[in-house]
């Protein structure tokens, strides 16, 4: 397009008023470019395709044309003017435009959230309060406990036909909600449940000591007000349940040949999953206390460097994490209406995140931090390893994702919090507070 006329008015710290002027000539060229290719489709009586003259034209599409062309001039201006005006607009622009007419200019004003421009400042020295990490033999056998019990078997019981405490069975179950039988249930047959004393809807009915194998007893249970299906909320519900069958829970020895059937080849003996186990108990622990430690230099940051972040752009991340959340807990079979989520706390949320984000992004701006090719190959490697897939796969998902820009921000972010958490002023969990001092050049 023809050399534009662009002032941009500064109007909030991310609230800019962009004014645009389009040449005559640009306006002319739009307006016969438009009328040609009109031309070669208008049917109107007397004149045959493409030799209708513009005059006509203008006699039956003059408004239609018009229209046609402002949203040409305004999409191709507004972004020769954002790129020249080094802008970046993180939201849709506002637009009030003049009227459109042939040999005289063409003048229009956007209005548009902008990613601020900040001189981070303190970030140096922050105070950072870590936890370290360690798993203790303690820990690390209660750990190998709950393997263990998750490895327990439920075997059938052939000495009696009547059911005592501590018994499993196996039962078939109706369920009647105001004297209707509910017609779809998930899982009513040969379903493993606990003779002992709790909610049926978890798994318990103590109601079947003392029952016969084969015999049917009825229970009442009212579900709770906040209960996953809507419609079952508060109602009163009369089970029939038919015990089929009784067993124990049977917990194997941990030794080495239990550690044979985990299905990990690479394992053969106890003292190597007790080694596995751990590793991975102090790896879990240590992307914990590194989520707390960004938590902490991310709110340090924000607090010493305040300022407002576009509403627009918090909306859109505050809408889009509620979207997810709301799916993940559909997935997990939870009616979401039933949570009490709360829009305001994910707005301050997601507020929070953007503000240390652009914060972190001025930060390597100001420290000169990169990110090489290099730091990106080694990332998807990593990635590639971690999810046992082959690295051109990995490299592929993200080219045709169209993702390598944002891994690259995101590399970006995470060497800025390095380089800021490598000089943060640290006290680890009952210990004098010191200066840690950066080991490794991150730019």
């Amino acid at each position: 397009m023809s050399e534009l006329n662009i002032q941009v008015e500064e109007l909030s710290s991310f609230l800019r008023r962009v004014s645009i002027e389009v040449p005559p000539s640009a306006v002319d060229a739009a307006l016969a470019s438009a009328y040609v290719a009109l031309s070669r489709t208008a049917k109107i009586k007397g004149f045959r395709p493409g030799k209708v003259p513009r005059h006509v034209l203008e006699r039956y599409y003059k408004a239609e044309i018009e229209r046609e062309v402002v949203s040409t001039l305004i999409q191709s201006s507004y972004r020769q003017a954002v790129d020249d005006k080094d802008l970046f607009p993180v939201s849709e622009p506002l637009v009030e435009n003049d009227k459109l007419a042939q040999g005289t200019p063409f003048r229009y004003r956007a209005q548009v959230e902008v990613k601020p421009k900040i001189e981070p400042k303190d970030y140096l020295s922050l105070p950072l309060i870590e936890t370290r990490v360690e798993v203790s033999d303690p820990e690390l056998d209660a750990e190998l406990e709950r393997l263990r019990e998750s490895m327990a078997a439920l075997e059938p019981i052939e000495e009696r036909k009547v059911g005592v405490a501590g018994d499993w069975a196996l039962v078939d179950y109706e369920l009647e909600i105001d004297g209707k039988q509910v017609g779809t249930l998930e899982r009513n047959r040969d379903q493993p449940v606990e003779l002992t004393d709790g909610d049926i809807i978890k798994g318990h009915i103590p109601e079947l000591r003392g029952v016969e194998v084969g015999q049917t007893v009825d229970v009442t249970y009212t579900f709770p007000a906040d209960y996953r299906i809507e419609d079952l909320h508060g109602k009163a519900g009369h089970f029939r349940v038919t015990l089929k069958g009784l067993r124990r829970r049977v917990v194997p020895i941990l030794d080495d040949e239990l550690v044979k059937d985990l299905d990990e080849p690479e394992l053969t003996t106890v003292a190597q999953l007790r080694e596995r186990v751990k590793t991975r108990m102090s790896a879990d622990r240590q992307a914990e206390a590194d989520r707390a430690a960004r938590q902490q230099l991310e709110q340090a940051l924000v607090d010493r460097n305040p300022f407002e972040a576009p509403p627009a752009l918090v909306d859109r991340v505050a809408e889009g994490e509620m979207r997810m959340l709301v799916q993940q807990i559909t997935q997990s079979g939870i009616d979401p209406r039933t949570l009490s989520l709360d829009p305001v706390k994910l707005r301050a949320s997601a507020e929070l995140r953007i503000k240390a984000e652009l914060l972190l992004e001025a930060i390597a701006v100001k420290e000169q931090i990169e990110v090489s090719d290099a730091d990106i190959e080694a990332h998807l490697e990593k990635v590639a390893k971690e999810s046992d897939q082959s690295l051109a796969k990995v490299k592929a998902q993200i080219g045709r994702s169209g993702q390598r820009e944002a891994l690259k921000f995101k590399l970006l972010e995470d060497k800025a919090l390095a380089f800021v958490r490598g000089r943060a002023t640290i006290q680890v969990a009952g210990e004098v507070s010191r200066s840690k001092a950066s080991e490794s050049e991150v730019k």
